[in-house]
């Protein structure tokens, strides 16, 4: 690697770090070109040549947000059985929210962040794959096959996304968002796998035809 591709390659890592190290401690609405420039002792222009704007900034600390995500995802049920799988993945989305609360913002959509929600699902396609591999291997290995592995994937992420939110809240704090994510994901489970063997005990929705 030559000295200029080193440098343009650290200036693109400070960039991105200033970016991410300045939401943590004010919110991604206090992030803007010029602050990250000064904060790395560069002036904007320089900024302007490996990102256009600050979106462009942010879609790619989300990419790498949800990369980082995903992998702690598969290091936490590698070597797990399918039947944990669920589980010690909420774990780890739970640990990630925590520990990086600006990228966690993010990756959710927080005010400020300026990401559209297609651009958002878009970089989350690794995790939401990884997701449906999860819930449907833990399907398999309990004979509930006809779980909607896309309702059930989008009811997991929500019942998460609402336990890390509480969890950062003082009073409530992590270690009571890990107790109750294990109760709902054992909760959601159960739910699946009774559906599946009672099929009488599922919603019935009214049609033209019922009436």
């Amino acid at each position: 690697m030559g000295k200029r591709e080193e440098v343009r390659r650290r200036t693109f890592a400070e960039i991105l770090e200033a970016a991410a190290r300045m939401a943590e401690a004010e919110g991604w609405q206090a992030v803007t070109v010029r602050r990250i420039a000064a904060d790395i002792g560069y002036s904007a222009p320089v900024i302007y040549q490996h990102f256009p704007n600050k979106e462009a900034v942010l879609r790619t600390l989300l990419e790498q947000a949800n990369g980082e995500l995903a992998q702690r995802m598969r290091a936490a049920v590698a070597g797990a059985p399918a039947s944990r799988g669920p589980h010690l993945a909420a774990v780890a989305y739970l640990e990630f929210a925590r520990s990086r609360p600006g990228l966690y913002q993010l990756v959710s959509g927080a005010p400020g962040t300026a990401v559209d929600a297609t651009t958002r699902r878009a970089a989350a396609g690794d995790v939401i794959a990884f997701t449906r591999q999860l819930i449907g291997a833990w399907a398999a290995g309990t004979a509930a096959e006809s779980v909607d592995i896309e309702d059930a994937c989008d009811l997991l992420w929500g019942t998460l996304h609402g336990l890390a939110c509480i969890g950062s809240i003082e009073d409530v704090g992590h270690s009571r968002a890990l107790r109750l994510a294990d109760q709902a994901v054992t909760a959601l489970l159960g739910h699946w796998s009774s559906s599946t063997a009672h099929p009488e005990r599922r919603p019935h929705t009214t049609t033209e035809g019922d009436k």
